[in-house]
């Protein structure tokens, strides 16, 4: 039955499973997942020639092109993730002026992003600020607290001290009458 299941399909089932192998979350690879991925892959390579083609310019030639492809990879939502895959040929010239360009925006946009960054750890460093005053203010509390818990201690011991002394006193007094 696998032979038969195999002529749905016109790509290669070796190369898919390679290519299914290829990542680290793929362990083992099921005869019908491998066969419905192979045939979802050429369904989607024919939507994507056959838009590609009805919008591009080869519909005038008779002709898909890279061009095609590419226009359809960047100006389509649906095949947008496609735009890094497939992208717009420009020649070296052209593509030598837009890094000068995106060198001047980037020194730019890195002077911006530094100020940005400067004002996010200022502000992190105030909040830190903040939480260590809020921290020491907690422990001056409790210092205080014990503080006073402390001398009442000592103002309760003192009171029992000085009893004593009286009824040491007491008793003196009496020895000497």
């Amino acid at each position: 039955m696998a032979g038969n299941e195999t002529r749905l399909v016109s790509l290669p089932l070796s190369r898919i499973r390679l290519i299914m192998k290829s990542s680290p979350d793929v362990s083992c690879i099921n005869q019908d997942a491998l066969i419905i991925t192979a045939k979802a892959t050429e369904l989607f390579v024919n939507y994507l020639a056959s838009y590609s083609y009805k919008h591009g310019s080869g519909k005038d030639t008779n002709t898909l092109t890279y061009d095609d492809l590419s226009s359809t990879a960047e100006d389509n939502d649906t095949f947008q993730f496609l735009s890094d895959i497939l992208p717009k040929k420009i020649l070296a010239s052209d593509y030598l002026k837009m890094l000068e360009k995106e060198e001047e925006g980037v020194h730019d946009d890195n002077n911006n992003d530094d100020d940005e960054e400067e004002e996010e750890e200022k502000e992190e460093e105030e909040a830190e600020e903040e939480d260590d005053e809020d921290e020491e203010e907690e422990e001056e509390e409790q210092g205080e607290q014990e503080e006073e818990e402390d001398e009442e201690e000592s103002v309760d011991s003192d009171g029992e001290d000085k009893d004593y002394e009286q009824d040491d006193n007491d008793d003196d007094d009496d020895d000497d009458q």
